[in-house]
């Protein structure tokens, strides 16, 4: 389960709170309920347990405003989670660089010793990121791109809202996961979605072969920007791909309305979609569910996983 990938990791002299101990046990409560975000605790370390890479250890933005919070790159989300499984590949034994109690645990508890993986061998071909070149839009805390790095990626290019608190929070995030020698291979940058008038926009256009984007979709008014920033950064060959994954606890209909709406309008096209839960079962996509009544809990459990392509010349 997604979920069961992070771990908060506290400064020993702050024990939780009542809050803190009631909060995390909601899960176990209620048990319908599915944690879909981690994170807006600036003293509280996100620790994303990757089969493949160990312990990643990721800090939120000190983000102030109301403007630069209702960015959300405060948390973490399990979109962007789902994102770096994938991107990640498959865990193979004798790739891993991790054989400590949670891999054991993982493996043979789990089961995906026995071959059993969000996705199949062939589809895990799809997202590999190795020697490509990978941009992550609107990336929260950096962990798909950093992910892409460590995966083999020739470049990355992360990016989100050019908010100081946010980029410097992805640039503490680089330096702490990534060695010097995979470092040369990141670029941290400020993108508004849409803006193309900046040096960076100017000169990257059309670079990317990997474009990735976890949980980017809760704003419909951004819908456009977001689509003409992958187009633009997107590379012209026919294998270039964009990745997004997306939850639908903001509502699906918002989520609906970029794939069914604005994606054909913006000179890309769906490669593949459908749904995926947080244990990895799957589902068709479905633009409505339940004639639009489908339930907030419900909801929190499924993501939308998608690759898009440029559209074909007609």
């Amino acid at each position: 389960m997604l979920p069961s990938l992070i771990a908060l990791r506290r400064p020993p002299d702050q024990p939780p709170s009542a809050e803190d101990i009631f909060s995390s046990s909601l899960g176990g409560i209620f048990t319908d309920d599915l944690q879909n975000q981690h994170g807006d605790d600036l003293d509280t370390i996100i620790v994303y347990r990757s089969q493949k890479y160990g312990e990643l250890e990721f800090r939120t933005a000190d983000v102030s405003g109301e403007e630069q919070r209702r960015k959300f790159a405060h948390y973490l989300w399990n979109a962007g989670i789902l994102m770096a499984e994938l991107v990640g590949g498959r865990p193979r034994e004798n790739e891993s660089r991790h054989s400590g109690i949670f891999m054991q645990h993982h493996y043979e508890e789990d089961g995906w010793k026995d071959g059993k993986w969000w996705v199949g061998e062939e589809e895990d071909k799809l997202w590999n990121v190795q020697s490509e070149t990978a941009m992550e839009l609107g990336a929260g805390v950096g962990l798909a791109g950093i992910v892409c790095a460590l995966s083999g990626a020739a470049e990355v290019t992360i990016t989100d809202y050019p908010a100081p608190a946010i980029i410097d929070a992805i640039t503490t995030n680089v330096s702490k996961n990534l060695t010097s020698d995979l470092r040369p291979r990141i670029t941290i940058q400020g993108h508004q979605w849409g803006d193309f008038n900046t040096p960076f926009a100017q000169s990257n256009a059309k670079r990317y072969t990997r474009i990735l984007a976890a949980d980017c979709l809760w704003m419909p008014h951004e819908h456009h920007n977001l689509a003409h920033s992958m187009l633009h950064f997107l590379s012209p060959s026919p294998s270039a791909r964009v990745f997004v994954i997306a939850g639908f606890h903001t509502g699906r209909a918002k989520v609906a309305a970029f794939f069914e709406e604005v994606v054909p309008e913006t000179g890309l096209e769906i490669g593949e979609i459908y749904e995926m839960d947080a244990d990895g079962k799957r589902r068709e996509w479905a633009k409505e569910r339940d004639g639009g009544r489908e339930d907030v809990s419900g909801r929190k459990k499924w993501l939308v996983v998608a690759w898009l392509r440029r559209k074909a010349a007609s």
